[in-house]
């Protein structure tokens, strides 16, 4: 397939990548166009603006940090839209909120051509090694056609109509930040009562509350490394998404806002550009302790 991909960071590149490796035609395209040099050493063509990249395409693919870039890069002057040709599908894998992907989907059908909101769940690893869980909504049609597309980047899971992957991805990372965030403060609180960290991990990891997340950032917690594969920064983006989703219905969630501060309050502290598990150095701070492994 001929494929525009627009959004070349931490995720957006690896997956890229993978549709190079699966022999599919693509032409990128990045805010900073630096990001684009490996891409195309590696036999992409860059796109100069996001209309020309898309102009060209049968499958326009976005991977963009928020719902004011997709509206930018799909809308604004030079985007995806001025140079969309009918029957062109537009596929978001971004992470939004589903008015964003249903006013995507409204404004790609009036210039003619197909939307899908394909969210990604997974970081850096499983992008790269072309495992992530792909979830999909919007017409059945359209997505056998990319299936193929997509399964070079992860496995697809197909959820319902228009918004409705961008809900099930809002659950799950919703869900993902309190089960980081109950780890961050309970291991900084064992830490405290003089419980090694690795004792911790074995612990948990051995009982009715383990899970493969804990495994992960566990090991990274005790390797002290805070390199990005998701920021903090992203986390609370994603969190604030969640919340305003639950205001427009009226449903209150308080343990989410609580989450939303305590992420709030790492930023503040300059962890904002560390991974996820760097939300451990907030509450060791507080607790006066540190996680470490005899």
């Amino acid at each position: 397939m001929n494929v525009a991909f627009l959004g070349l960071g931490t995720m957006g590149a690896p997956m890229a990548e993978n549709l190079l490796r699966h022999h599919h035609s693509l032409t990128v395209w990045n805010r900073t166009a630096a990001r684009s040099a490996e891409l195309v050493k590696k036999g992409a063509r860059l796109g100069a603006t996001p209309a020309e990249a898309a102009s060209a395409a049968e499958v326009v693919c976005l991977m963009l940090a928020d719902p004011a870039a997709v509206d930018a890069v799909l809308g604004g002057a030079g985007g995806v839209l001025a140079g969309l040709r009918p029957g062109t599908i537009v596929i978001d894998h971004s992470t939004v909120d589903p008015a964003c992907a249903r006013r995507s989907d409204e404004a790609v059908r009036a210039r003619g051509g197909i939307y899908l909101d394909a969210p990604v769940s997974g970081t850096r690893k499983p992008a790269e090694e072309g495992t992530l869980l792909i979830l999909a909504a919007g017409p059945e049609a359209a997505l056998e056609r990319v299936r193929p597309l997509l399964e070079a980047m992860g496995r697809v899971r197909h959820v319902g109509a228009v918004g409705q992957a961008m809900a099930m991805k809002l659950v799950l990372n919703g869900l993902g930040a309190h089960m980081l965030t109950g780890l961050c403060a309970m291991l900084a609180f064992g830490a405290r009562q003089g419980l090694d960290g690795r004792t911790m991990l074995e612990v948990i990891g051995g009982g009715a509350f383990s899970s493969p997340l804990f495994v992960s950032k566990g090991a990274r917690i005790l390797a002290r490394d805070f390199h990005p594969d998701f920021t903090l920064a992203l986390m609370l983006k994603d969190q604030e998404l969640v919340l305003g989703e639950a205001r427009a219905a009226g449903y209150p969630m308080p343990s989410e806002q609580v989450i939303a501060e305590i992420l709030k309050q790492a930023i503040a502290d300059g962890l904002g550009d560390d991974d996820l598990c760097g939300l451990i150095r907030l509450f060791e701070a507080q607790a006066g302790a540190t996680v470490t492994a005899k």
